[in-house]
């Protein structure tokens, strides 16, 4: 494997570049929804936090946003948690729908955390966009049935909030993995506002067990802490639910 194959991908230690070399394509279907969503994305975000910005204006409540914007981006930290926790946790590249398409990738990344450094734009965000679209659709919905409500337009602020930070996490996490990130982005790093790398490496420790959150690592600390993920596991096994094996996770990531 070539450490020049991907732009700005870092050496490990060992000498690796950890880069597969897999070159992986969407299917046809799945690439339309890839573009489509992250082409019309900008502009669902936009009329959502144009509106509530304008309904807060108007009702004197634009200082709102103070609270609904760091609002918005703890709850995309702890959004990204869940579901980079998920597949880490659960199932496996045979498990139906999302095996393939969700899971394998995820534990793959454990193997070759270079991979992201060479992804378009389209296949960086395109997932997100795809659950992002339709939800931002929906709040256009219900703006248009209730558009003097107060509390609506607070929550259509937060909630752009969230999808704009759950939408760009894959851009933060591949800045994570980068060498040379451009000096915008490692001041955005240094200042935590989007995920740092030395913070985002505790992951990539071996049991790769912590620090799920990948918008801004906020609540990373916070529910390591408190064991938050270990309990939900706890919780889940009360209904017979349990983690992947050690083996047949390790089998993913190696196959």
């Amino acid at each position: 494997m070539s450490a020049s194959v991907g732009n700005k991908c870092l050496l490990d230690s060992d000498g690796a570049s950890g880069y597969s070399g897999i070159e992986e394509h969407s299917t046809p279907f799945h690439s339309f929804l890839e573009h489509a969503t992250t082409y019309t994305f900008p502009v669902v975000f936009l009329l959502n936090l144009y509106w509530s910005t304008a309904r807060l204006y108007e009702l004197e409540w634009l200082w709102m946003l103070a609270i609904a914007i760091p609002l918005g981006l703890v709850a995309s930290d702890l959004v990204t948690g869940i579901l980079h926790w998920i597949p880490d946790t659960y199932g496996s590249e045979h498990t139906p729908v999302l095996g393939q398409s969700v899971v394998k990738s995820f534990r793959l990344h454990h193997l070759y955390p270079r991979d992201i450094c060479i992804h378009n734009l389209v296949t960086t965000l395109g997932n997100s966009c795809i659950i992002a679209v339709p939800t931002l659709s929906f709040s256009l919905y219900l703006i248009s049935r209730m558009p003097e409500s107060r509390w609506l337009a607070v929550g259509v602020a937060c909630l752009s909030v969230l999808a704009f930070g759950t939408v760009l996490t894959n851009l933060f996490h591949k800045w994570a993995h980068q060498e040379n990130p451009a000096v915008i982005v490692g001041w955005l790093q240094r200042a935590r506002l989007v995920l740092e790398p030395e913070h985002h490496d505790l992951h990539h420790t071996d049991p790769f067990n912590q620090h799920y959150c990948i918008t801004n690592g906020w609540l990373n600390p916070v529910l390591d802490r408190i064991g938050f993920f270990r309990k939900i596991e706890a919780g889940l096994r009360l209904f017979g639910i349990e983690p992947t094996d050690d083996q047949e996770g390790r089998d993913d990531r190696e196959g």
